[in-house]
């Protein structure tokens, strides 16, 4: 009696902090606004370490208002890990959709590159993978750099191939060659 008290006692603890564990995974939840992420923000292509940046900006160059920028922080991760390098390219301001990663200047000068989540009359909403919660700033015709287009990482991540799956499953995603 003594030992299946202390085994439920035990499972009763192992499932709590389980689930706390769960809980407190920071990020985005919303599987729609997953989805709209997945299916317009382009995964990192694989190149070797130290090359990321250089590998961009050879491709930035070719391309019309294109810029290389290099990722650093961890708002984006899993999606893009610190160390991608991505291609920004400029585009209309009214062709934002949800799910795009843009790159904007917040109030402080410091460039940041966060997914869309939404609209309001005074802006974008964004939002890193990993935040908790949307930014305080929105993203606005005279702070919008552009719309990161490619990107080039060392390291792969499963988190896109794993919530493409996953929503795939649930009719939430259709898949293509984007995983």
């Amino acid at each position: 009696m003594k030992n299946d008290r202390r085994t439920a006692r035990l499972l009763l603890t192992t499932l709590v902090v389980a689930g706390s564990a769960l809980v407190a995974q920071a990020g985005i939840k919303s599987e729609r606004v997953l989805a709209a992420i997945i299916e317009r923000t382009p995964a990192p292509r694989l190149v070797a370490e130290g090359t990321q940046l250089k590998t961009a900006e050879a491709i930035a160059a070719t391309l019309p208002h294109a810029k290389a920028l290099w990722g650093i922080g961890g708002s984006m991760e899993p999606l893009y890990a610190t160390n991608t390098a991505v291609i920004v390219q400029e585009i209309n301001y009214d062709d934002i959709k949800k799910g795009m990663t843009v790159v904007y200047i917040k109030s402080n000068g410091h460039r940041v590159a966060h997914s869309v989540v939404g609209e309001t009359r005074g802006g974008y909403l964004v939002q890193g993978v990993n935040n908790d919660e949307e930014d305080a700033e929105l993203v606005t015709a005279d702070n919008f750099v552009g719309v990161i287009t490619q990107a080039f990482a060392s390291a792969d991540s499963t988190f896109r191939a794993e919530t493409t799956k996953r929503l795939a499953a649930k009719g939430k995603i259709h898949t293509g060659d984007r995983t």
